[in-house]
């Protein structure tokens, strides 16, 4: 009998049909004109490919269209619209489905704390494990001195933090609902050379710590909180269990 693996398999393959074997999550095709197609491996042999379609610049938005090509053929093309604008948003019958995440990722980090920053296509996926609802989000990737800026001016301590989560619009039936039906609206921020020290130190992977502050800070977003000891034993179990789910460990223990 053969043995089975758990996780797909990845095979680039050359002119001559010759297969090389890839150990990958993720593929980069860049297509030139800043315009990439991003390709997100699945966990397990049985999970979703993710196909994401991203752009260089702020400036344009990058658009993924497929024609079919045959019955058993798609083709991905990935265009640039300098002109696309929000829409109103409109009233559409109300179905049962999951909450839905927007997510914007800001990188004001250079060096070696750009290299050690996470990509988009992790943030989303360890945001989106934390969705309890509807969530407009920014999460901005800052160096020591921006996180120490921010923590001081608005927190009131003069020190760089691993994470800091802002709500705007915060409303009486559920923090950051601005209005009945509008997603909650927030920013975290991630202090990059803050997560790395705490990495090592803590004996943990990067990838590990960034998941959980992640999730820490998007739970904080939709009313969490950890001040009072009831309400910490919640929170914690919250990210155990949300973290367990996507394959890291129980980041207290």
């Amino acid at each position: 009998m053969s043995k089975r693996t758990s996780k797909p398999k990845v095979f680039a393959f050359d002119a001559k049909d010759k297969a090389t074997r890839i150990k990958a999550e993720r593929l980069e095709i860049h297509l030139g004109k800043g315009r990439k197609l991003l390709l997100s491996f699945p966990g397990s042999a049985w999970g979703d490919l993710e196909v994401e379609a991203e752009t260089d610049s702020d400036e344009v938005v990058p658009l993924l269209s497929l024609q079919p090509g045959a019955c058993n053929l798609l083709t991905l093309r990935v265009d640039l619209d300098h002109d696309l604008r929000p829409v109103e948003a409109m009233d559409l019958p109300q179905h049962d489905s999951p909450p839905m995440l927007t997510l914007k990722v800001q990188k004001a980090v250079e060096g070696a704390d750009k290299t050690n920053s996470p990509k988009k296509h992790s943030i989303r996926r360890w945001a989106q494990a934390a969705l309890q609802q509807d969530v407009k989000v920014v999460v901005r990737l800052v160096g020591e001195a921006e996180g120490q800026a921010l923590n001081r001016e608005y927190r009131g301590k003069d020190y760089a933090t691993n994470v800091l989560t802002f709500v705007y619009g915060e409303g009486e039936a559920m923090p950051g609902a601005n209005e009945e039906g509008m997603p909650l609206t927030g920013d975290l921020v991630l202090c990059v050379p803050v997560l790395v020290r705490e990495a090592a130190e803590q004996g943990k992977t990067l990838d590990a710590h960034f998941a959980h502050l992640v999730v820490h800070g998007m739970l904080h977003l939709q009313g969490y909180e950890h001040d009072e000891e009831g309400d910490a034993q919640v929170m914690e179990k919250a990210e155990t269990d949300i973290l367990r789910t996507l394959g890291y460990a129980d980041p207290y223990a």
